[in-house]
C-alpha cells in the first residue's frame, strides 16, 4: 500500500528523519516507538502527504507521491486520515458536526452548505459513535466533554469517511495515564475491526505487544528495528529509550 524509498527530511539544513525504507501492508497494525524528538512525527506527516521529503520518495500502490496531481493527493488524503496529539475540535460545535468535518472533503459545495444548516448523516455518526462510549454525547457541545472524550471524537472524526490508512501521531500524549490506555486500545481496536493499515505513534508498549503486527523501533531519525512485538528484546528497548523516562 505504501512504500518509503531511502526517505529523508530536513528542517533548516539538521536532518530529522535519515534513510527511512519502509513498506506497508493492507490491514497491518504498526506500532511507531522511540523517544521525543526521534522523527515520529515528521514520519506520521511524510505518510499522510502532508509534508515532502527532502530525499527518497514515497510509493502509494507503486506510484511516487511526487507525481501526483493536486486532485490525486487530495484523494490519497481522503483514504488516510490522521489523529493528532490534540483533539483539535470546534468547541462551540457539536459532537455531530465535529465529527460530520471528517466527510466534508469529499463533498460537493451544496453539500457542505446543507450540513453547516442542517443535522446530516446523523445515523452514520451514531454508528461511529456508538463503539466509542459516545453514544449519547452526539448533540453535546465538543467544549463540555472531558478530555479523553474529546479525543475519541476526533477519533470519530478520523473513522466516519472510512479510510484505508490511519495515522495516529501520539494521540494520548495530554491524556492522563488510565485514560490514554483507554484510548489507545479503542484506536487499536476500530483499526482490527475495520481492517485498516494503522500507524500508532505510542509509548504504550505493553498494548502495542499484543495488538500490533510491527514495532518500529525509532531514534535519531533511524530507523533502529522493525520487527514483530514478539522477537524485539529489552536490550533492544533499553538501546532505543537510553537517557529518556518516556517508556511506558
Amino acid at each position: 500500500m505504501l512504500r518509503l524509498h531511502d526517505l529523508g527530511r530536513h528542517w533548516s539544513g539538521r536532518p530529522v528523519l535519515q534513510h527511512i525504507d519502509l513498506s506497508l501492508h493492507v490491514g497491518e497494525r504498526v506500532a511507531l516507538i522511540g523517544p521525543s524528538g526521534g522523527g515520529k512525527s515528521t514520519l506520521i506527516k511524510l505518510m499522510a502527504g502532508a509534508l515532502r521529503p527532502s530525499q527518497g520518495r514515497i510509493e502509494v500502490q507503486g506510484r511516487s507521491m511526487g507525481d501526483f496531481s493536486w486532485r490525486e493527493l487530495q484523494a490519497f488524503r481522503a483514504r488516510c486520515r490522521v489523529v493528532e496529539q490534540h483533539s483539535l475540535l470546534v468547541a462551540q460545535s457539536t459532537v455531530h458536526r465535529n465529527v460530520v468535518s471528517g466527510l466534508l472533503s469529499g463533498w460537493s459545495w451544496p453539500r457542505v452548505l446543507w450540513a453547516a444548516l442542517w443535522p446530516v448523516a446523523r445515523e452514520r455518526v451514531q454508528r461511529v459513535l456508538q463503539p466509542l462510549g459516545l453514544a449519547d454525547q452526539q448533540w453535546a457541545l465538543a467544549g463540555e466533554l472531558s478530555g479523553g472524550q474529546m479525543q475519541r471524537v476526533a477519533i470519530a472524526r478520523a473513522l466516519i469517511s472510512e479510510p484505508d490508512i490511519l495515522l495516529a501521531d501520539e494521540p494520548t500524549a495530554s491524556l492522563d495515564p488510565h485514560t490514554a490506555r483507554t484510548v489507545t486500545q479503542l484506536i487499536i481496536d476500530a483499526a482490527q475491526a475495520r481492517q485498516m493499515t494503522l500507524v500508532f505513534c505510542t509509548h504504550w508498549f505493553d498494548i502495542v505487544r499484543r495488538d500490533c503486527t510491527r514495532v518500529i523501533g525509532l531514534r535519531d531519525g533511524q530507523l533502529l528495528f522493525d520487527l514483530p512485538p514478539a522477537q524485539v528484546t529489552p536490550a533492544q528497548l533499553e538501546q532505543l529509550y537510553a537517557g529518556s523516562d518516556e517508556r511506558l
